[in-house]
């Protein structure tokens, strides 16, 4: 379900003229009329296709309310008589060349059919008092508040939304975004490029079409050339007042809480959650679909691999809390100083 502010959709498709895109199979009764977009099995409603591919989603699968859900043969007694059952042998591939299908443009800054004439497009709202820059673009459909500022260099893509007192610095690229009020973002930082998603084929790496957005909030401060990918059915969603040095990652659909606090080089990978008041070290590492509690704070050139508990202090890779990570690093000093002094002693057995 891409936001019409951002992505054109060139469907709908009917299942005939799916089946023959993806190589899918129809399997019992078609139910479905036209599919006109794609959504997760969480936010599918009617005219949606989805897919599924793991026996364990049995309950989100059931509740869905998709026309058109892509599965395995071993998933698909599973779909709901109310949707119609696609079967393939690669389901999330064939989720992503349909989507691709309906949204062939969606990396675009604008749209193919009116591309940019003026450096300013003259239907994007400028605020009262906003100054924007010798150099800057701002592209169809952009909405800029009262008083904020849009430095040189910087690139506003289509539907951008940007908010009150908003400061825009040199050579900030901002697409498929809404921004928030008294937002800063620093030079070369941008925002709302495609995420890192790839599905694995035979043929090579299939880019799965990123049709999310980026949402930052109020009082958001975020350092020169920080990266912040849009997400890819979801949105990436950044809290009120959280603030981001310089040199950031932010994969897709990664939720960042409020007033959360990321020091230099943190790389989060997709789809991370961090709860209110997270403090992240310099080059912290983070892994995908992990959550961290609110409260919680990590020392830097840390690795999360795994769920951090709320309120505590943690360290080393992978994360653990600060105090057996400390002691960690003691006896491993010990015995690395005891082996120097007795090179002939043997090492300590595992």
């Amino acid at each position: 379900m891409a936001d019409p502010r951002f992505f054109d959709n060139h469907g709908p498709l009917t299942i005939d003229a799916i089946e023959a895109l993806v190589g899918a199979v129809r399997k019992g009764p078609s139910t479905a009329g036209a599919i006109t977009d794609v959504a997760s099995l969480e936010t599918a409603g009617p005219g949606h296709l989805s897919f599924c591919e793991r026996a364990n989603l049995k309950a989100t699968l059931a509740a869905s309310r998709a026309s058109a859900v892509l599965v395995t043969d071993a998933v698909a007694g599973l779909v709901p008589g109310g949707a119609t059952c696609l079967v393939s042998r690669a389901p999330a591939l064939a989720f992503a060349k349909v989507a691709a299908a309906l949204y062939p443009d969606a990396g675009t800054l604008w749209s193919r059919d009116h591309p940019p004439a003026t450096a300013i497009d003259p239907s994007a709202s400028i605020g009262e008092g906003t100054v924007i820059a010798p150099g800057a673009f701002v592209g169809p459909g952009v909405e800029i508040g009262r008083g904020a500022t849009i430095a040189p260099g910087a690139v506003i893509g289509r539907g951008v939304r940007i908010g009150d007192g908003t400061r825009i610095g040199p050579l900030v690229t901002l697409s498929h975004a809404i921004i928030g009020n008294r937002v800063t973002i620093h030079g070369g930082t941008a925002i709302g490029q495609d995420g890192f998603g790839y599905i694995g084929s035979a043929a090579g790496h299939y880019k799965i079409p990123q049709l999310g957005r980026v949402l930052i909030h109020d009082d958001v401060e975020i350092g020169a050339n920080t990266t912040i990918d849009r997400g890819a059915l979801g949105d990436t969603d950044i809290g009120m007042g959280t603030k981001i040095d310089n040199l950031c990652q932010i994969g897709h659909n990664t939720r960042l809480g409020r007033h959360c606090v990321l020091a230099g080089q943190v790389g989060l990978s997709g789809s991370v959650t961090l709860g209110d008041f997270v403090v992240l070290g310099g080059q912290v590492a983070v892994s995908d679909h992990v959550t961290i509690g609110t409260g919680a704070r990590v020392a830097g050139r840390s690795g999360v691999t795994r769920d951090l508990e709320a309120g505590k202090t943690y360290g080393g890779f992978p994360a653990m809390p600060i105090g057996a990570w400390r002691r960690e690093v003691v006896i491993l000093a010990r015995l690395a100083a005891r082996r120097l002094r007795d090179p002939e002693r043997e090492a300590p057995p595992d």
